[in-house]
Protein backbone atom coordinates (compact mmCIF):
# COMPACT_ATOMS: atom_id res chain seq x y z
CA UNK A 1 0.00 0.00 0.00
CA UNK A 2 1.26 3.47 0.57
CA UNK A 3 5.08 3.61 1.58
CA UNK A 4 4.95 5.93 4.52
CA UNK A 5 8.10 8.51 5.37
CA UNK A 6 9.64 9.55 8.44
CA UNK A 7 9.10 13.03 9.50
CA UNK A 8 10.50 13.01 13.16
CA UNK A 9 13.59 10.78 13.43
CA UNK A 10 13.16 9.81 17.45
CA UNK A 11 12.14 6.56 17.20
CA UNK A 12 12.48 4.81 20.59
CA UNK A 13 15.98 2.54 21.34
CA UNK A 14 15.39 -1.53 22.35
CA UNK A 15 17.67 -4.33 23.44
CA UNK A 16 16.26 -7.63 22.78
CA UNK A 17 16.11 -9.32 25.65
CA UNK A 18 16.28 -13.37 26.87
CA UNK A 19 13.07 -15.25 26.98
CA UNK A 20 11.10 -15.30 30.43
CA UNK A 21 9.74 -18.33 31.16
CA UNK A 22 8.10 -17.84 34.35
CA UNK A 23 4.98 -19.85 34.97
CA UNK A 24 2.15 -17.68 35.50
CA UNK A 25 1.35 -16.88 39.01
CA UNK A 26 -0.98 -18.98 41.68
CA UNK A 27 -3.54 -16.56 41.72
CA UNK A 28 -7.06 -17.72 40.83
CA UNK A 29 -8.38 -16.66 37.19
CA UNK A 30 -10.79 -14.29 37.20
CA UNK A 31 -11.80 -10.99 39.05
CA UNK A 32 -10.32 -7.93 38.13
CA UNK A 33 -10.04 -7.80 34.58
CA UNK A 34 -12.92 -6.92 33.05
CA UNK A 35 -15.27 -8.69 30.25
CA UNK A 36 -12.72 -11.69 29.19
CA UNK A 37 -14.26 -13.04 26.34
CA UNK A 38 -12.08 -13.76 22.99
CA UNK A 39 -11.73 -16.30 20.45
CA UNK A 40 -8.51 -18.93 20.07
CA UNK A 41 -6.11 -17.16 17.70
CA UNK A 42 -5.91 -19.21 14.48
CA UNK A 43 -2.07 -19.97 15.28
CA UNK A 44 -2.60 -20.76 18.89
CA UNK A 45 -1.53 -24.65 18.27
CA UNK A 46 1.51 -23.09 16.89
CA UNK A 47 2.61 -20.13 18.91
CA UNK A 48 6.00 -20.39 21.01
CA UNK A 49 9.48 -19.71 20.86
CA UNK A 50 11.83 -22.15 18.96
CA UNK A 51 14.64 -21.82 19.96
CA UNK A 52 17.84 -23.52 17.21
CA UNK A 53 20.05 -25.34 19.01
CA UNK A 54 22.60 -26.30 15.77
CA UNK A 55 25.89 -24.70 16.49
CA UNK A 56 26.00 -23.13 12.95
CA UNK A 57 22.71 -21.35 13.01
CA UNK A 58 22.48 -17.71 12.04
CA UNK A 59 19.08 -18.21 13.77
CA UNK A 60 18.94 -17.66 17.92
CA UNK A 61 15.45 -18.12 17.53
CA UNK A 62 12.00 -18.12 15.56
CA UNK A 63 9.23 -17.76 17.44
CA UNK A 64 5.11 -17.58 16.60
CA UNK A 65 2.31 -15.64 17.61
CA UNK A 66 -1.21 -16.91 18.12
CA UNK A 67 -2.29 -14.09 15.98
CA UNK A 68 0.27 -14.81 12.70
CA UNK A 69 3.29 -12.67 13.50
CA UNK A 70 6.72 -13.96 13.83
CA UNK A 71 9.90 -12.53 15.37
CA UNK A 72 13.58 -14.01 13.94
CA UNK A 73 16.28 -13.49 16.39
CA UNK A 74 19.54 -13.39 14.86
CA UNK A 75 22.54 -14.99 16.56
CA UNK A 76 25.39 -12.63 15.62
CA UNK A 77 25.13 -8.99 15.02
CA UNK A 78 24.69 -8.30 18.70
CA UNK A 79 20.69 -6.79 18.94
CA UNK A 80 20.13 -3.80 19.22
CA UNK A 81 22.73 -0.83 19.89
CA UNK A 82 22.49 1.56 22.88
CA UNK A 83 21.57 5.04 22.31
CA UNK A 84 22.77 7.65 24.41
CA UNK A 85 19.42 8.97 26.25
CA UNK A 86 19.01 12.85 25.59
CA UNK A 87 19.55 13.94 28.91
CA UNK A 88 15.78 15.54 29.76
CA UNK A 89 13.96 13.88 32.48
CA UNK A 90 10.65 13.23 30.82
CA UNK A 91 12.55 10.80 28.29
CA UNK A 92 13.88 8.44 30.88
CA UNK A 93 9.93 7.39 32.01
CA UNK A 94 9.66 3.50 31.06
CA UNK A 95 6.23 1.88 30.30
CA UNK A 96 4.83 -1.03 29.37
CA UNK A 97 5.47 0.17 25.99
CA UNK A 98 7.84 2.30 26.45
CA UNK A 99 11.71 1.83 27.32
CA UNK A 100 13.08 5.05 27.75
CA UNK A 101 16.02 5.72 25.59
CA UNK A 102 16.12 8.47 22.85
CA UNK A 103 17.22 7.06 19.41
CA UNK A 104 16.25 3.91 17.55
CA UNK A 105 16.65 1.59 14.36
CA UNK A 106 14.49 0.35 11.83
CA UNK A 107 13.51 -3.35 11.44
CA UNK A 108 14.31 -6.16 9.35
CA UNK A 109 17.89 -5.35 9.00
CA UNK A 110 21.00 -8.28 9.81
CA UNK A 111 22.59 -5.33 11.74
CA UNK A 112 19.22 -4.72 14.14
CA UNK A 113 19.35 -8.60 15.10
CA UNK A 114 15.73 -8.47 15.13
CA UNK A 115 13.44 -10.03 11.89
CA UNK A 116 9.62 -9.29 12.33
CA UNK A 117 6.31 -9.50 10.49
CA UNK A 118 3.71 -11.69 9.53
CA UNK A 119 3.20 -15.75 8.21
CA UNK A 120 1.15 -17.50 6.65
CA UNK A 121 -0.08 -21.35 7.25
CA UNK A 122 1.03 -23.11 3.99
CA UNK A 123 -0.42 -25.89 4.61
CA UNK A 124 1.09 -29.12 7.37
CA UNK A 125 3.50 -27.72 9.78
CA UNK A 126 4.81 -25.45 6.74
CA UNK A 127 4.97 -21.14 7.30
CA UNK A 128 5.45 -18.35 4.92
CA UNK A 129 7.59 -15.87 6.82
CA UNK A 130 6.77 -12.26 5.32
CA UNK A 131 10.02 -10.80 4.40
CA UNK A 132 11.88 -13.77 5.57
CA UNK A 133 11.00 -16.61 3.26
CA UNK A 134 9.15 -20.26 4.67
CA UNK A 135 9.77 -22.13 7.65
CA UNK A 136 8.87 -26.19 8.16
CA UNK A 137 8.54 -27.59 11.66
CA UNK A 138 9.52 -31.27 12.35
CA UNK A 139 8.36 -33.05 15.13
CA UNK A 140 9.19 -36.15 16.79
CA UNK A 141 7.22 -38.23 19.69
CA UNK A 142 5.08 -35.06 19.55
CA UNK A 143 7.50 -32.97 20.34
CA UNK A 144 9.51 -30.10 17.73
CA UNK A 145 12.94 -31.35 17.25
CA UNK A 146 13.79 -29.63 13.85
CA UNK A 147 13.32 -26.16 11.49
CA UNK A 148 13.56 -26.24 7.82
CA UNK A 149 14.90 -22.82 6.47
CA UNK A 150 13.96 -21.51 3.17
CA UNK A 151 15.24 -18.44 2.46
CA UNK A 152 13.68 -16.01 -0.10
CA UNK A 153 16.70 -16.56 -2.20
CA UNK A 154 15.72 -20.31 -2.59
CA UNK A 155 18.77 -21.77 0.07
CA UNK A 156 17.07 -24.68 2.30
CA UNK A 157 18.71 -25.58 5.63
CA UNK A 158 17.51 -27.95 8.58
CA UNK A 159 18.35 -26.84 11.79
CA UNK A 160 17.72 -28.70 15.60
CA UNK A 161 15.18 -27.27 17.36
CA UNK A 162 13.29 -27.46 20.57
CA UNK A 163 10.21 -25.63 21.87
CA UNK A 164 11.02 -23.06 24.66
CA UNK A 165 8.79 -23.43 27.56
CA UNK A 166 5.12 -21.63 27.35
CA UNK A 167 2.67 -20.42 30.09
CA UNK A 168 -0.97 -21.97 30.91
CA UNK A 169 -3.59 -21.61 29.05
CA UNK A 170 -6.09 -19.98 31.39
CA UNK A 171 -8.76 -17.66 30.06
CA UNK A 172 -7.10 -14.29 30.97
CA UNK A 173 -3.45 -15.50 29.22
CA UNK A 174 -5.26 -16.71 26.33
CA UNK A 175 -6.73 -13.64 26.22
CA UNK A 176 -3.64 -11.18 26.55
CA UNK A 177 -1.45 -13.35 24.39
CA UNK A 178 -2.66 -11.86 20.79
CA UNK A 179 -1.01 -9.17 18.37
CA UNK A 180 -3.14 -5.43 19.57
CA UNK A 181 -3.47 -2.68 17.53
CA UNK A 182 -3.28 0.51 19.74
CA UNK A 183 -6.29 2.63 19.07
CA UNK A 184 -4.95 6.17 21.43
CA UNK A 185 -3.47 7.16 24.17
CA UNK A 186 -3.96 9.29 26.97
CA UNK A 187 -0.62 10.43 28.90
CA UNK A 188 -0.74 12.71 32.04
CA UNK A 189 2.39 14.19 33.35
CA UNK A 190 2.57 16.18 36.60
CA UNK A 191 6.33 18.17 36.15
CA UNK A 192 7.88 18.31 40.18
CA UNK A 193 9.92 21.26 39.43
CA UNK A 194 7.31 23.72 37.57
CA UNK A 195 4.17 22.56 39.21
CA UNK A 196 2.26 22.27 35.62
CA UNK A 197 0.28 18.94 34.36
CA UNK A 198 0.05 18.11 30.67
CA UNK A 199 -2.84 16.33 30.13
CA UNK A 200 -2.46 15.11 25.93
CA UNK A 201 -4.52 12.11 24.21
CA UNK A 202 -2.68 11.26 20.52
CA UNK A 203 -3.84 8.32 18.16
CA UNK A 204 -2.03 7.01 14.94
CA UNK A 205 -3.48 9.11 13.06
CA UNK A 206 -3.09 12.34 15.23
CA UNK A 207 0.37 11.36 17.11
CA UNK A 208 0.99 15.31 18.64
CA UNK A 209 4.40 15.60 19.98
CA UNK A 210 4.92 12.02 20.25
CA UNK A 211 5.53 11.88 16.42
CA UNK A 212 6.76 8.96 14.62
CA UNK A 213 7.89 7.82 18.65
CA UNK A 214 4.13 6.36 19.01
CA UNK A 215 3.59 2.60 19.33
CA UNK A 216 1.06 1.15 17.46
CA UNK A 217 0.75 -2.56 17.69
CA UNK A 218 2.23 -4.78 20.08
CA UNK A 219 2.07 -8.64 20.39
CA UNK A 220 2.56 -10.90 23.48
CA UNK A 221 3.19 -14.11 23.75
CA UNK A 222 2.96 -17.02 26.24
CA UNK A 223 7.09 -17.47 26.15
CA UNK A 224 7.26 -14.43 28.18
CA UNK A 225 8.19 -12.01 24.92
CA UNK A 226 6.44 -8.61 23.65
CA UNK A 227 6.73 -6.69 20.60
CA UNK A 228 6.13 -3.07 20.27
CA UNK A 229 6.13 -1.54 16.92
CA UNK A 230 6.18 2.23 16.38
CA UNK A 231 4.80 4.62 13.62
CA UNK A 232 8.21 5.26 12.44
CA UNK A 233 8.53 1.00 11.93
CA UNK A 234 11.24 0.69 14.93
CA UNK A 235 10.15 -2.19 16.88
CA UNK A 236 11.70 -3.20 20.55
CA UNK A 237 11.61 -6.62 21.87
CA UNK A 238 10.77 -6.75 25.63
CA UNK A 239 9.81 -9.45 28.51
CA UNK A 240 6.95 -9.79 30.46
CA UNK A 241 5.07 -12.02 33.32
CA UNK A 242 2.26 -12.06 35.53
CA UNK A 243 2.01 -10.54 38.82
CA UNK A 244 -1.61 -11.37 39.50
CA UNK A 245 -3.96 -12.96 36.55
CA UNK A 246 -7.04 -12.22 39.18
CA UNK A 247 -6.05 -8.10 39.07
CA UNK A 248 -4.75 -8.30 35.58
CA UNK A 249 -1.65 -6.84 36.44
CA UNK A 250 1.97 -7.32 34.57
CA UNK A 251 5.50 -7.18 35.26
CA UNK A 252 7.51 -5.69 32.47
CA UNK A 253 11.57 -5.91 31.84
CA UNK A 254 13.57 -3.76 28.93
CA UNK A 255 16.88 -4.77 28.73
CA UNK A 256 16.47 -7.97 31.11
CA UNK A 257 15.93 -5.51 33.61
CA UNK A 258 12.90 -6.77 36.84
CA UNK A 259 12.95 -3.34 38.38
CA UNK A 260 9.56 -4.08 39.97
CA UNK A 261 7.64 -1.55 37.05
CA UNK A 262 4.07 -2.99 36.45
CA UNK A 263 0.82 -2.24 34.59
CA UNK A 264 -2.54 -3.29 34.61
CA UNK A 265 -4.77 -4.45 31.70
CA UNK A 266 -8.48 -4.73 31.63
CA UNK A 267 -10.44 -6.13 28.86
CA UNK A 268 -13.95 -5.51 26.84
CA UNK A 269 -14.55 -7.86 24.16
CA UNK A 270 -12.37 -7.48 21.54
CA UNK A 271 -11.01 -4.32 23.29
CA UNK A 272 -8.55 -3.99 26.45
CA UNK A 273 -7.30 -0.84 28.03
CA UNK A 274 -3.59 -0.51 29.76
CA UNK A 275 -3.07 1.66 32.93
CA UNK A 276 0.07 2.57 33.70
CA UNK A 277 1.74 4.58 36.64
CA UNK A 278 5.22 6.33 37.33
CA UNK A 279 7.06 8.10 39.27
CA UNK A 280 10.62 9.84 40.28
CA UNK A 281 12.03 12.87 41.40
CA UNK A 282 11.61 14.97 38.64
CA UNK A 283 7.32 13.90 37.61
CA UNK A 284 5.05 11.87 38.16
CA UNK A 285 3.37 10.07 34.92
CA UNK A 286 0.07 8.26 34.55
CA UNK A 287 -1.28 6.59 31.13
CA UNK A 288 -4.67 4.53 29.83
CA UNK A 289 -3.69 2.90 26.58
CA UNK A 290 -6.47 1.41 24.74
CA UNK A 291 -6.00 -1.41 22.42
CA UNK A 292 -8.28 -3.34 19.60
CA UNK A 293 -7.82 -7.03 18.22
CA UNK A 294 -8.66 -8.06 14.61
CA UNK A 295 -8.53 -12.03 16.10
CA UNK A 296 -12.76 -10.99 17.22
CA UNK A 297 -14.01 -9.34 14.03
CA UNK A 298 -17.16 -7.68 14.28
CA UNK A 299 -19.31 -7.94 11.10
CA UNK A 300 -19.67 -4.84 8.89
CA UNK A 301 -23.12 -5.46 7.84
CA UNK A 302 -25.99 -7.26 9.53
CA UNK A 303 -27.92 -9.02 7.85
CA UNK A 304 -26.66 -9.93 4.68
CA UNK A 305 -28.76 -12.15 2.80
CA UNK A 306 -27.79 -15.56 1.80
CA UNK A 307 -27.65 -16.59 -2.17
CA UNK A 308 -26.51 -13.22 -3.11
CA UNK A 309 -22.68 -12.73 -2.45
CA UNK A 310 -20.85 -11.41 -5.73
CA UNK A 311 -18.48 -14.25 -4.85
CA UNK A 312 -19.82 -16.71 -6.62
CA UNK A 313 -19.47 -15.05 -9.65
CA UNK A 314 -15.76 -15.05 -9.21
CA UNK A 315 -14.37 -17.98 -6.70
CA UNK A 316 -16.16 -20.97 -8.33
CA UNK A 317 -13.50 -23.02 -6.29
CA UNK A 318 -12.40 -22.64 -3.04
CA UNK A 319 -12.68 -19.00 -1.75
CA UNK A 320 -9.09 -17.58 -0.41
CA UNK A 321 -8.02 -17.59 2.96
CA UNK A 322 -4.99 -15.49 2.83
CA UNK A 323 -2.68 -14.67 -0.25
CA UNK A 324 0.52 -12.05 0.25
CA UNK A 325 0.23 -11.67 4.02
CA UNK A 326 -3.37 -10.49 3.76
CA UNK A 327 -6.23 -12.41 5.49
CA UNK A 328 -10.02 -12.34 4.72
CA UNK A 329 -12.70 -12.28 6.81
CA UNK A 330 -15.97 -13.75 5.68
CA UNK A 331 -19.05 -13.70 7.10
CA UNK A 332 -22.68 -14.91 5.27
CA UNK A 333 -20.92 -15.94 2.20
CA UNK A 334 -19.40 -12.45 1.63
CA UNK A 335 -15.85 -10.77 2.10
CA UNK A 336 -16.29 -8.10 4.85
CA UNK A 337 -12.92 -7.88 5.99
CA UNK A 338 -9.14 -7.99 4.62
CA UNK A 339 -6.53 -7.84 7.30
CA UNK A 340 -2.80 -6.89 6.41
CA UNK A 341 -0.77 -5.81 9.44
CA UNK A 342 -1.90 -2.54 10.58
CA UNK A 343 -4.23 -2.21 7.54
CA UNK A 344 -7.41 -3.44 7.87
CA UNK A 345 -9.82 -2.94 4.94
CA UNK A 346 -13.97 -3.22 5.85
CA UNK A 347 -16.65 -4.07 3.20
CA UNK A 348 -20.01 -2.91 3.31
CA UNK A 349 -22.68 -3.66 1.06
CA UNK A 350 -25.38 -0.71 0.89
CA UNK A 351 -26.83 -2.26 -2.47
CA UNK A 352 -28.24 -5.47 -0.60
CA UNK A 353 -29.05 -4.41 2.83
CA UNK A 354 -30.77 -1.12 1.85
CA UNK A 355 -28.82 0.96 3.99
CA UNK A 356 -27.81 4.37 2.64
CA UNK A 357 -24.59 5.71 0.28
CA UNK A 358 -22.93 3.77 -2.62
CA UNK A 359 -23.96 0.84 -3.90
CA UNK A 360 -20.70 -0.71 -2.06
CA UNK A 361 -18.77 1.23 0.46
CA UNK A 362 -15.38 0.06 1.42
CA UNK A 363 -12.55 1.92 4.21
CA UNK A 364 -8.92 0.93 4.31
CA UNK A 365 -7.79 1.87 7.66
CA UNK A 366 -3.91 2.21 8.83
CA UNK A 367 -1.83 4.07 11.22
CA UNK A 368 -2.26 7.52 9.92
CA UNK A 369 -4.27 7.03 6.83
CA UNK A 370 -7.38 6.27 5.73
CA UNK A 371 -9.33 5.48 2.24
CA UNK A 372 -12.98 5.71 1.13
CA UNK A 373 -14.17 3.94 -1.59
CA UNK A 374 -17.61 4.40 -2.95
CA UNK A 375 -18.51 1.94 -5.17
CA UNK A 376 -21.01 1.87 -8.32
CA UNK A 377 -22.28 -1.34 -10.08
CA UNK A 378 -22.85 -2.27 -13.40
CA UNK A 379 -25.70 -4.50 -14.44
CA UNK A 380 -23.57 -7.62 -13.76
CA UNK A 381 -22.92 -6.80 -10.91
CA UNK A 382 -18.82 -5.72 -11.27
CA UNK A 383 -17.61 -2.27 -9.95
CA UNK A 384 -18.17 0.17 -13.31
CA UNK A 385 -17.16 3.41 -11.11
CA UNK A 386 -14.90 3.39 -8.03
CA UNK A 387 -14.27 6.84 -6.18
CA UNK A 388 -11.01 6.73 -3.61
CA UNK A 389 -10.46 9.78 -0.83
CA UNK A 390 -7.37 9.19 0.26
CA UNK A 391 -6.94 11.24 3.87
CA UNK A 392 -3.21 11.46 5.70
CA UNK A 393 -1.45 13.67 7.63
CA UNK A 394 -1.30 16.38 4.75
CA UNK A 395 -4.99 16.24 3.45
CA UNK A 396 -7.37 15.02 1.23
CA UNK A 397 -6.75 13.24 -2.11
CA UNK A 398 -9.91 12.04 -4.47
CA UNK A 399 -9.27 9.67 -7.41
CA UNK A 400 -11.31 8.04 -9.92
CA UNK A 401 -11.52 5.07 -11.27
CA UNK A 402 -13.92 3.92 -14.63
CA UNK A 403 -14.10 0.14 -15.47
CA UNK A 404 -15.56 -1.73 -18.48
CA UNK A 405 -16.41 -5.26 -19.23
CA UNK A 406 -17.14 -8.23 -21.86
CA UNK A 407 -19.98 -10.36 -21.80
CA UNK A 408 -18.15 -12.64 -19.42
CA UNK A 409 -17.65 -10.51 -16.99
CA UNK A 410 -13.69 -10.03 -18.12
CA UNK A 411 -12.38 -5.91 -17.61
CA UNK A 412 -11.59 -4.88 -21.09
CA UNK A 413 -10.87 -1.09 -20.52
CA UNK A 414 -9.99 0.81 -17.17
CA UNK A 415 -9.53 5.05 -17.07
CA UNK A 416 -7.52 5.58 -13.84
CA UNK A 417 -6.97 9.24 -12.94
CA UNK A 418 -4.31 8.67 -10.40
CA UNK A 419 -2.44 7.37 -12.57
CA UNK A 420 -3.09 9.07 -15.85
CA UNK A 421 -3.63 6.07 -17.33
CA UNK A 422 -5.94 4.69 -20.46
CA UNK A 423 -5.87 0.51 -20.22
CA UNK A 424 -6.87 -1.71 -22.80
CA UNK A 425 -7.07 -5.74 -21.23
CA UNK A 426 -7.67 -8.06 -24.24
CA UNK A 427 -9.42 -11.54 -23.75
CA UNK A 428 -8.16 -14.60 -25.92
CA UNK A 429 -10.70 -17.78 -24.76
CA UNK A 430 -10.88 -16.76 -21.57
CA UNK A 431 -7.31 -15.71 -20.63
CA UNK A 432 -5.78 -12.34 -20.40
CA UNK A 433 -3.28 -12.15 -23.43
CA UNK A 434 -2.50 -8.33 -23.51
CA UNK A 435 -2.05 -5.18 -21.45
CA UNK A 436 -1.81 -1.83 -22.91
CA UNK A 437 -2.28 1.65 -21.85
CA UNK A 438 -1.83 5.48 -22.96
CA UNK A 439 0.30 7.92 -20.57
CA UNK A 440 -1.53 11.38 -19.68
CA UNK A 441 1.79 12.20 -22.28
CA UNK A 442 0.55 9.70 -25.07
CA UNK A 443 3.19 7.06 -24.39
CA UNK A 444 2.05 3.87 -24.96
CA UNK A 445 3.33 0.82 -23.19
CA UNK A 446 2.54 -2.82 -23.84
CA UNK A 447 2.21 -6.38 -22.12
CA UNK A 448 2.25 -9.85 -23.59
CA UNK A 449 0.59 -13.09 -21.66
CA UNK A 450 1.23 -16.51 -22.28
CA UNK A 451 -0.55 -19.49 -20.44
CA UNK A 452 0.28 -23.13 -19.14
CA UNK A 453 -2.43 -26.06 -19.21
CA UNK A 454 -3.16 -25.89 -15.42
CA UNK A 455 -6.55 -24.32 -14.77
CA UNK A 456 -6.98 -21.69 -12.19
CA UNK A 457 -9.75 -23.09 -10.55
CA UNK A 458 -9.79 -20.94 -7.67
CA UNK A 459 -9.75 -17.83 -8.68
CA UNK A 460 -5.99 -16.51 -8.33
CA UNK A 461 -5.81 -12.73 -9.53
CA UNK A 462 -3.57 -10.17 -8.85
CA UNK A 463 -3.83 -6.99 -11.09
CA UNK A 464 -0.49 -5.30 -10.37
CA UNK A 465 1.73 -8.43 -9.26
CA UNK A 466 0.99 -10.32 -12.24
CA UNK A 467 -0.54 -8.23 -14.61
CA UNK A 468 1.02 -4.78 -14.74
CA UNK A 469 -2.26 -3.40 -14.00
CA UNK A 470 -1.40 -0.65 -11.67
CA UNK A 471 -4.84 -0.70 -9.32
CA UNK A 472 -3.23 0.79 -6.21
CA UNK A 473 -5.24 0.02 -3.18
CA UNK A 474 -8.51 -0.47 -5.27
CA UNK A 475 -7.06 -3.82 -6.36
CA UNK A 476 -7.81 -4.93 -3.17
CA UNK A 477 -11.41 -4.68 -4.03
CA UNK A 478 -11.16 -7.77 -6.78
CA UNK A 479 -11.12 -10.62 -3.45
CA UNK A 480 -14.95 -9.09 -2.79
CA UNK A 481 -16.05 -10.55 -6.15
CA UNK A 482 -16.26 -6.74 -7.77
CA UNK A 483 -13.50 -6.62 -10.09
CA UNK A 484 -14.49 -8.89 -13.02
CA UNK A 485 -13.49 -12.62 -13.26
CA UNK A 486 -9.33 -14.43 -13.25
CA UNK A 487 -8.26 -15.36 -16.21
CA UNK A 488 -9.12 -19.02 -17.21
CA UNK A 489 -5.69 -21.10 -16.85
CA UNK A 490 -2.75 -20.09 -14.47
CA UNK A 491 -0.10 -17.11 -15.83
CA UNK A 492 2.96 -18.84 -17.39
CA UNK A 493 4.68 -15.67 -18.58
CA UNK A 494 4.58 -11.76 -19.40
CA UNK A 495 6.82 -9.96 -22.00
CA UNK A 496 6.90 -6.15 -21.92
CA UNK A 497 7.21 -3.88 -24.95
CA UNK A 498 10.67 -3.92 -24.36
CA UNK A 499 11.46 -7.32 -23.96
CA UNK A 500 11.67 -7.99 -20.77
CA UNK A 501 10.48 -11.51 -19.39
CA UNK A 502 9.08 -12.47 -16.31
CA UNK A 503 8.32 -16.45 -15.84
CA UNK A 504 5.58 -17.81 -13.04
CA UNK A 505 5.88 -21.34 -11.51
CA UNK A 506 2.81 -22.80 -9.39
CA UNK A 507 2.36 -24.81 -6.98
CA UNK A 508 -1.02 -25.83 -4.74
CA UNK A 509 -0.06 -23.18 -2.30
CA UNK A 510 2.36 -20.23 -4.15
CA UNK A 511 3.85 -18.71 -7.26
CA UNK A 512 7.02 -17.60 -7.65
CA UNK A 513 7.95 -15.09 -9.99
CA UNK A 514 11.33 -14.58 -11.72
CA UNK A 515 12.82 -12.21 -14.14
CA UNK A 516 15.38 -11.53 -16.66
CA UNK A 517 18.38 -11.26 -14.60
CA UNK A 518 17.31 -14.61 -12.60
CA UNK A 519 15.88 -12.81 -9.46
CA UNK A 520 12.55 -14.45 -7.88
CA UNK A 521 9.51 -12.99 -5.05
CA UNK A 522 7.33 -15.80 -4.60
CA UNK A 523 3.44 -15.10 -3.52
CA UNK A 524 2.14 -17.26 -1.17
CA UNK A 525 -1.97 -18.39 -1.01
CA UNK A 526 -4.03 -20.45 1.33
CA UNK A 527 -7.45 -21.53 0.88
CA UNK A 528 -10.79 -21.91 3.35
CA UNK A 529 -11.37 -25.56 4.19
Amino acid sequence: MKKKSSILMMALLFICSAVCTTACSSDDDGDGVGNVNLPTPEYEEVSGKYEITSADSPYENIELSASGNYIVTLSYGGGYYNAPENGAAKSRRRSLLNNGKAEGQTRATQYDGIIYGTFTRLGGNEFALEGFGTIKLGYSGGKVTSIEVTTQGGQTTQYDAKKEPTMSGDDITNALCRTWRIEKIRDVYYDKETGETEDMTVTPENPGADGYDMPVEVVLSKSGTYLVSYLDGSIGVAEWKWKSRKNGTIYYAWDGEWTGDYCTITFDGNRAMIHDKWEDEYGRDESWTYLVTDDAPTTPDAGLPEGQSPLGKVFTGKLLKEIDGMRMVYENGYLTQIIDGDETMTFKYNYLTGAEGPDVYAVLEESGYRDEFDITLNKQGFAEKIVQTSHDYYGEDVYTKTFEYDADGHVTALKDDRNGRDYTLTWTDGDLTKVSYVSERGNVSYYDYAYGSGLNSNGIMMYYRMFSVDLDEVELIYYAGLLGKAPRHLLASETSDEGNVTTYTWTDNSFTMTGNSGSTSTKYFSFMD
